[in-house]
């Protein structure tokens, strides 16, 4: 039997039957000092933060702080002290400081001295607080300047897995698979849910992740209502009429999703009809579950695999791409089908290897992320799996969104029913004006023979 130490043990009885997003910030409680938190304009009520004008940075990220983020309170590598930046980015200085009196005070009276930047980085004016260089900060009380040494020591405070996602991973991705948009934009069309590249919320951080191999996973849902909310929103997905609001209400995330050893959350965690409210610390969606029961789900996995190959003398980099869909549907109107099944739509793949050059040092963390010869392998792979993907049909969707008789309820069928009634009096009116039937969300003839099929199909699934 394998043992496992005391600390993994409770480390996985935490994370299995613990709420992830309610763990506690230990730093905080044991009153150690943060490398870095951001400052916001007014006061803060989450926990641990009551009353305090700095924040967790996952807060300000998600949107969930209070106020506008003016500025940092970050750590000098140089003296080890903490030191608390603002951003008065085009404001002027007076201006800045009479405006934000508040802030400015409670956290003098906490460090003391404080600074300003003068940079101006548009859009957001916050600049990053770590970086290859330091910070020139102007003291509005002396009227004297300080450097801050904020830069970072790659070859100790950056983790290899880190390393190979920022230098090596996000921007090629970024730039070959998704730089102009025209992947994001099919997929839309055909009802799929975008990649994030570097949404952590989304991301595999469970994998393996050296230079001798790596995994990269990013996973996101779409959720629809029922059956019919599916449909319709397909069809505006291919017509362009899909606001930016309907699209973020649609877009989700499992945090337990990857989870390699204890329990992880089904991709349909939000098809169930159970709701157990919000967490009480971070006002989050207790254990997944969603207070609106979604029929439908869409899932996009995209699957990213670098293996180095030793064979001796000679040494090599193979890159594995794949792209990886499903959907679902709950059927309410059978109980013997009332359950959700993902089912695999798409498996793209690219796979291609490249020699590593004599001079490449495989051991160290830059080796592979700055080799020529794996940056351009890997930018073909990514080209290759684009292509496919923009030869996905829309139709396909279209036809997966499609509804038959046996998915609606006894009263949508009625419904139906009374209004093709409707159309057909129209019709034989001869009345033009009022038998021009807008056809945007009717719902395509039902094909028996069809819905025969997929009944018997599932049914014999069930039986195995």
């Amino acid at each position: 039997m394998k043992e496992i130490s005391k600390k993994d043990l409770l480390s996985q009885i935490n994370e299995n039957y613990g709420e992830v997003d309610e763990l506690a910030d230990f730093k905080k409680q044991q009153g150690v000092e943060k490398k870095w938190e951001p400052i916001m304009s007014e006061p803060q009520d989450e926990k641990d933060y009551e009353g305090s004008y700095k924040t967790r940075g996952s807060s300000m990220r998600a949107g969930k702080a209070k106020g506008a983020h003016i500025g940092h309170k970050i750590m000098d590598k140089t003296t080890g002290e903490p030191i608390v930046i603002f951003y008065p980015c085009e404001m002027q200085i007076e201006e800045f400081i009479s405006t934000h009196q508040g802030a400015i005070d409670a956290l003098k009276e906490e460090y003391g001295d404080i600074y300003m930047s003068t940079s101006k980085t548009n859009p957001t004016c916050e600049p990053r607080v770590t970086g290859r260089a330091g910070l020139t900060l102007h003291n509005p009380q002396t009227g004297g300047e300080k450097f801050a040494d904020t830069r970072v020591r790659f070859e100790t405070e950056i983790a290899d897995a880190e390393y190979l996602k920022r230098y090596l991973i996000y921007p090629v991705v970024n730039d070959v698979l998704l730089g102009d948009d025209t992947v994001q934009e099919h997929l839309e069309k055909c009802s799929l849910p975008k990649i994030k590249v570097n949404n952590r919320a989304n991301l595999d951080r469970h994998s393996t992740f050296s230079n001798s191999e790596l995994t990269y996973q990013t996973l996101n849902f779409n959720s629809y209502k029922d059956v019919r909310d599916f449909f319709n929103a397909a069809v505006r997905n291919v017509q362009g009429q899909t606001s930016n609001d309907e699209i973020e209400y649609r877009e989700y995330h499992l945090a337990r999703q990857f989870n390699k050893v204890y329990d992880n959350w089904e991709k349909t965690k939000k098809n169930k009809e159970t709701w157990r409210g919000f967490t009480p610390i971070y006002n989050l969606e207790a254990s997944g579950l969603s207070p609106q029961t979604f029929d439908v789900t869409v899932s996009t996995l995209l699957t990213i695999k670098g293996t180095l190959l030793d064979n001796g003398d000679r040494k090599g980099f193979k890159w594995s791409v794949q792209l990886t869909t499903e959907h679902g549907k709950k059927l309410k109107d059978n109980s013997q089908l009332n359950r959700l099944k993902m089912a695999k739509d798409y498996e793209l793949l690219a796979e291609q290897t490249v020699e590593l050059e004599p001079t490449t040092n495989s051991s160290t963390k830059d080796g592979i992320a700055k080799d020529a010869n794996v940056n351009e392998s890997f930018r073909m792979v990514l080209e290759d799996i684009k292509q496919q993907i923009l030869q996905i049909p829309i139709q396909d969707q279209l036809k997966r969104a499609k509804i038959v008789s046996f998915q609606l309820s006894p009263e949508e069928r009625a419904e139906m029913r009374r209004q093709r009634q409707e159309r057909l009096a129209l019709m034989a009116a001869g009345d033009e004006e009022t038998g021009a039937v807008d056809v945007t969300n009717e719902e395509p003839p039902l094909q028996e023979s069809f819905v025969n099929s997929l009944v018997m199909s599932i049914l014999n699934e069930i039986k195995k």
